[in-house]
């Protein structure tokens, strides 16, 4: 009587545990099998989120998101890997459905928007496993907007790690990554970009860079992170209109007194019509801080306060990135902490 009592238990509690699965993910990918597969599973133009879990376990495969709404959440960060070497000048992949693809571990295509990323370790390794180059080769790149990755490793060995480059009116919101690359303008974001407690660590040129073409508002706005680096490094370079916000951000002495700046003095990609646009309210370097780091938010458009910089005051109210993670956190949870160290 007991094991049957214990046998009618434990089918209940399975098949409990499978319809709750079934109600947080639409598809599950383990261990040799395929996340590109789980993403071909899902509707051409899914009209709310699909949701497929990544166990843990260390996939070898370039992965292509080409329809919007896909979340794809890993079991744990450290554990969940997408490792493929890819340098851009040498992809084998330029097509994938007669449409072109970009460089990069996990590619967003045109469409693919309303995407989130979260609990990955996302590592473009083909500098340290086929060819000692730091030259493009992205770990994640996208033309889609609407964009969250959050809670991510994100490294390559090259340059441009996390490159999202929606040809218009791109918006991105990342929040907790560890961004590691020793190349150059490993945070490159085209358009609107937010990104809070993120661990920068580089050994390249330069750190971040932005690209705001096209509209004045434009704008990559970094809260309460940290930057560091192997050697001494320019924090940020611009070839293009940009406009930079650096709130609550402290560094090592590995930053250099080099202000962000435009890249090149032998050549003008971009006249720059907007100037130097760089602005920064309490930030700190280890060893002290230069000049160019003094607190400036009174310069910006409307001299925004400190207390008003956050991700609705970024994409200027027309997306609530925190808004839709919260709608989806019974499947996105995560420890959080206030700042990154």
């Amino acid at each position: 009587m007991k094991r049957r009592l214990f046998g009618f238990i434990m089918c209940c509690t399975i098949l409990l545990s499978g319809s709750l699965h079934a109600q947080r993910y639409q598809a599950v990918v383990s261990p040799g099998a395929s996340i590109q597969a789980a993403i071909e599973s899902a509707p051409e133009n899914p009209d709310k989120p699909y949701v497929i879990l990544v166990k843990n376990g260390i996939y070898k495969e370039k992965v292509i998101i080409n329809k919007p709404n896909i979340v794809l959440v890993g079991e744990n960060r450290d554990s969940t890997r997408v490792i493929f070497a890819e340098l851009s000048s040498k992809r084998t992949m330029k097509e994938y459905k007669g449409k072109p693809v970009g460089n990069g571990v996990i590619v967003l295509q045109d469409g693919a928007d309303d995407c989130i990323i979260s609990g990955i370790t996302v590592y473009n390794n083909y500098g340290s496993t086929v060819e000692p180059t730091t030259a493009h080769q992205m770990a994640i790149f996208g033309t889609a907007t609407r964009t969250i990755i959050i809670n991510c490793n994100v490294w390559a060995d090259g340059n441009d790690a996390l490159s999202l480059w929606a040809k218009e009116d791109g918006m991105y919101y990342h929040a907790d990554l560890s961004l590691r690359c020793p190349g150059v303008d490993f945070l490159c974001p085209r358009g609107w970009c937010y990104a809070t407690r993120c661990s920068f660590y580089g050994d390249g040129r330069a750190l971040i860079w932005h690209d705001g073409r096209g509209n004045y508002d434009k704008k990559l706005v970094i809260t309460d992170s940290h930057f560091d680096s192997k050697s001494p490094v320019t924090l940020g370079r611009y070839h293009h209109d940009a406009q930079f916000f650096l709130i609550n951000c402290t560094m090592t002495d590995k930053i250099i007194d080099h202000p962000i700046g435009y890249a090149y003095t032998d050549q003008v990609l971009d006249p720059c019509p907007w100037g130097q646009r760089v602005y920064m309210d309490n930030v700190k370097r280890e060893g002290g801080n230069f000049e160019w780091m003094k607190n400036n938010l009174e310069k910006a458009k409307g001299s925004p306060k400190p207390k008003q910089i956050n991700a609705l005051w970024t994409f200027a109210g027309k997306w609530d990135p925190e808004a839709k993670i919260q709608s989806l956190w019974n499947v996105l949870a995560y420890p959080q902490t206030k700042t990154v160290k």
